[in-house]
């Protein structure tokens, strides 16, 4: 079993952009990579990718008009995001598709975000408020192997499905 999640990925000009976001050095502060950059739709946890394609065989979700920003804000104390809205029914599908693979789905509502950063303690507020916004349209749900390393996490991009961009 492998640890999985689904995401949408920024495309290549938002990333470009998103390299250039102040990364100021902060002692516990560990910011992450331009590889890690994505939005998690659902985190299955320790599942089986074959179960997850099983599930969403056929998928046909429709394109979805992200918005990141417009600052960055923790996310509980100790993880610096950028909230991404548009995402929220895409989210909802892929959970109902997903209920049954792996850990059971967030009762919480969506909250959309890109990961900036993590802190050993808290996110400082001088990194907090940092300006950035984009907007992309998603148009590829990727399942997405995370292994865990010291350094932080890498992702390994399994399988993918388009969505539907409406004419």
């Amino acid at each position: 079993m492998a640890r999985l999640f689904l995401a949408v990925f920024p495309p290549a000009d938002v990333i470009e952009r998103l390299d250039e976001v102040e990364r100021p050095e902060v002692e516990g502060v560990r910011w992450t990579k331009r590889e890690q950059w994505h939005i998690t739709l659902r985190f299955l946890g320790e599942a089986e990718a074959e179960d997850v394609d099983r599930s969403l065989r056929g998928f046909r979700g429709s394109a979805a008009s992200v918005r990141l920003g417009p600052v960055s804000r923790r996310l509980g104390a100790r993880v610096l995001v950028l909230p991404a809205a548009g995402l929220g029914e895409l989210a909802a599908e892929v959970r109902t598709l997903t209920a049954d693979i792996g850990q059971p789905p967030d009762k919480r509502d969506f909250t959309g975000h890109l990961t900036l950063a993590r802190a050993r303690k808290r996110i400082p507020a001088t990194v907090v408020g940092l300006p950035f916004e984009a907007e992309f349209l998603a148009t590829e749900l990727w399942l997405v192997d995370s292994e865990l390393h010291p350094d932080g996490a890498r992702y390994t991009q399994l399988s993918h499905w388009p969505l539907e961009v409406a004419s």
